[in-house]
């Protein structure tokens, strides 16, 4: 069955005040927040964006979703998790806090507190079963397993390996735990380079297979009996440890999706999506970069389906641009696999109803 996607127009360079009074109007005419209860702690997913990167969702946005949220529960936060790439200032919560300050995610500017999902150094996570193609079960950031609702803010763009990232993307990658975002990018064995280790020891007692042994304080791996996990180079803090990702792209988007739905199950469903098809760049956020657009400005589209919002967002994007703007950006990637394989895994639909709200 289609599901329903509200859709509000926006221009090139508008305002960001006026994008955001466009942004309160499509939450009440869609009633997207209006699953939301009294007192329960409700969750803001989006991405503080990586240092020298203006693409972003804008704090003022964030602002808006947060003043609808409050008029029906104070326990509002903004959350993400850490990431893997060791040249980020988010591979860690205080220097991921530290970053998102400095884009203006501060209580003053957005009215709510910010929480690092998945712990310090990214160790923290649920497990949640799923049983999946790839999975069996996926490693959800702790505090975001934990809220009673989630809303999801996208910025959709281009993607160097998904080819679209959307809201299933920010869910599927975004609220995994750094282990989890590991497992959907390999499953190969680490390398360990002695010249930067200290010996501290740390990946022998996080090993889960136990397979690193430390002798004269310097780790050895014992390759047969790794499970691929990637926790040692979560938890080295000296950059000693490194896995080659070895996925291929279909997989990739594959095991995102897996993730996406065991944060739909952790959740009971209870999640609500809202795109940015603004400012479209070649790559995410995660570029320390700005990037010009490779389309004109769509709006804002907000579902409680992932998979009709992304797919809506993707029609959109590419009719505006007469063509597949995402495949002639990436040829080699299919992004609609993704798609494909969400409503194969019972995450959402590709039908869709498109519902225009205008903004008088």
């Amino acid at each position: 069955m289609p599901s329903d996607v509200y859709y509000i127009e926006t221009k090139n360079d508008e305002p960001i005040d006026v994008i955001g009074s466009k942004l309160g109007k499509l939450i009440d005419a869609s009633g997207i927040l209006n699953f939301i209860k009294k007192d329960e702690f409700s969750g803001i997913k989006l991405h503080f964006g990586e240092e020298g990167n203006t693409g972003h969702v804008k704090p003022l946005w964030v602002r808006e979703v947060v003043k609808k949220l409050n008029a029906r529960t104070k326990n509002v936060f903004a959350t993400d998790s850490n990431v893997l790439y060791k040249s980020s200032r988010r591979t860690n919560s205080v220097d991921h806090m530290k970053l998102a300050y400095e884009h203006g995610f501060d209580f003053e500017a957005i009215g709510a507190p910010l929480i690092i999902a998945d712990g310090l150094f990214g160790k923290n996570f649920t497990e949640i079963p799923i049983n999946k193609k790839h999975l069996s079960k996926v490693k959800i950031a702790s505090e975001i397993a934990s809220c009673d609702s989630l809303i999801v803010l996208s910025h959709v763009t281009a993607h160097m390996q998904t080819g679209l990232a959307g809201a299933i993307k920010n869910v599927g990658m975004g609220c995994a735990a750094r282990r989890g975002k590991y497992e959907q990018h390999s499953g190969a064995v680490p390398d360990i380079d002695l010249s930067f280790c200290v010996g501290c020891g740390l990946c022998s007692q996080d090993c889960p297979a136990s397979c690193i042994e430390m002798k004269k304080e310097r780790p050895v791996l014992h390759k047969d009996s790794c499970i691929g996990c990637g926790e040692c180079a979560v938890v080295c803090r000296t950059k000693a440890i490194s896995i080659k990702w070895s996925e291929t792209l279909e997989n990739l988007q594959e095991k995102m999706v897996e993730y996406a739905c065991g944060v739909t199950k952790a959740l009971s469903g209870r999640i609500a999506y809202i795109n940015f098809v603004l400012n479209v760049t070649k790559n995410c956020d995660c570029m320390a970069q700005d990037e010009p657009r490779i389309a004109d400005d769509i709006g804002i589209l907000a579902s409680y389906d992932p998979v009709s919002l992304d797919k809506s967002s993707a029609d959109l994007l590419n009719a505006s641009c007469r063509g597949d703007v995402l495949r002639k950006t990436y040829k080699e990637i299919d992004w609609t696999s993704q798609l494909r394989y969400a409503e194969e895994a019972g995450l959402g639909a590709m039908d869709y109803n498109l519902k225009k709200v205008e903004y008088v």
